[in-house]
């Protein structure tokens, strides 16, 4: 177990788990707080180095792990139960993902560098923090926070988010996992108990990004709650969080939509059109494996109809207009807030409906896929 500073006893106070993120604000020992690329990192910091107690020694090396100034940074420590760690591979996936993404920068360069943390883990990976915590059951959102408190330093708190690989959490047995809204904590419940013993990488990069998605500012609908919303190509959306987004060149896509794709009224589809030109690259996997652009049998009737049919595209019980969400123009890189530690205004907790038994009802997890060695 690393050293803690003292000064973390005072979080002890409030809800340990999920730390508010109200506002980006100055760090609380600088004059001024420039940040060239927006990602909540101070320019200071990101050349120099971040001396959190004010002893005039760098406590997090910020340019040594590859922060840029002038490049969007995430970091993120990850803790994880015995057997439960990502792989390499899948951590090498979510780098790429965050990288490919289509978000400016002032060096000119495209993308958001992703900075994971599994300590001593992985040699590629490894900036000091992440470790191996004993087994146990998590509650909810408040134990993953305990976890932290034990497990990090605090100096990371105004930084780096926080994340847990673990079984499962007993307020939402099977749950895949659990997330602050606009905060810094999340975790990752794929464990045996509930999802067996061979749990796909592509559920693993999913649910990661999932959840990641939800501290950054990111819902189940993008910016509302509507799920399984078939014009919503993006991981936070359920149908596509443990297989990835399916794309007609016979890809998945783990990232989050790119794109506002246009808005589909459940009272009025026009099969002719499918989604219409603009999800072009896509698949409509629900009838099944169709080109989001072609024409496409909404209704299941047999037929691809000249006039507008009504249909239950999400099965939420209703028929409405349902919106997509460019996510990626809507992250919120809440890299640091206020005095956070010092407010009893804490972010909400966004718990995983989506249970391993649902995900084997709707034939999204492939059970068949290659063993993943985690040990």
């Amino acid at each position: 177990m690393r050293t803690l500073f003292s000064g973390k006893k005072f979080l002890a106070t409030f809800t340990l788990a999920f730390i508010g993120l109200t506002s980006l604000s100055a760090p609380a020992n600088a004059a001024s707080f420039t940040d060239n690329d927006g990602d909540g990192i101070p320019n200071s910091w990101e050349t120099n180095g971040y001396d959190y107690d004010n002893d005039g020694k760098i406590d997090l090396d910020f340019p040594a792990w590859g922060a840029d100034p002038n490049h969007k940074d995430i970091f993120v420590e990850m803790d994880y139960m015995p057997d439960l760690m990502a792989t390499q591979s899948e951590l090498d996936a979510i780098t790429q993902t965050f990288a490919n993404y289509p978000i400016d920068n002032p060096d000119g360069r495209q993308g958001v560098n992703i900075h994971l943390d599994a300590g001593s883990r992985y040699a590629k990976y490894d900036l000091g923090g992440g470790e191996e915590i004993p087994y146990q059951v998590l509650r909810n959102e408040t134990t993953v926070g305990q976890l932290r408190y034990d497990h990090s330093d605090p100096a990371r708190d105004d930084v780096f988010h926080y994340m847990v690989f673990g079984d499962y959490y007993s307020d939402a047995p099977g749950s895949s996992g659990i997330a602050q809204i606009n905060g810094r904590n999340f975790a990752v419940t794929l464990g045996p108990s509930y999802w067996g013993e061979n749990v796909p990488s592509a559920t693993y990069i999913g649910t990661f990004i999932h959840e990641l998605g939800h501290n950054l500012g990111l819902l189940h609908g993008g910016d509302d709650n509507v799920n399984f919303k078939p014009n919503y190509f993006s991981i936070m959306n359920y149908r596509y969080q443990v297989k990835g987004v399916p794309l007609a060149n016979g890809n998945v896509s783990f990232g989050y939509s790119t794109h506002q794709h246009d808005s589909v009224n459940e009272r009025s589809l026009y099969e002719e059109g499918g989604f219409g030109p603009d999800s072009h690259g896509y698949l409509y996997d629900y009838r099944p494996d169709a080109l989001a652009d072609a024409p496409i049998d909404f209704n299941n009737d047999g037929q691809i109809s000249s006039g507008p049919v009504a249909a239950d595209l999400n099965n939420d019980g209703y028929l409405s207009t349902l919106h997509s969400h460019d996510d990626v123009a809507n992250i919120r890189f809440q890299a640091r807030g206020g005095d956070y530690r010092y407010s009893v205004t804490q972010p909400r907790a966004e718990r995983n409906e989506l249970t391993a038994d649902q995900a084997r009802d709707m034939n999204l997890l492939d059970e068949d896929a290659p063993a993943v060695n985690r040990w």
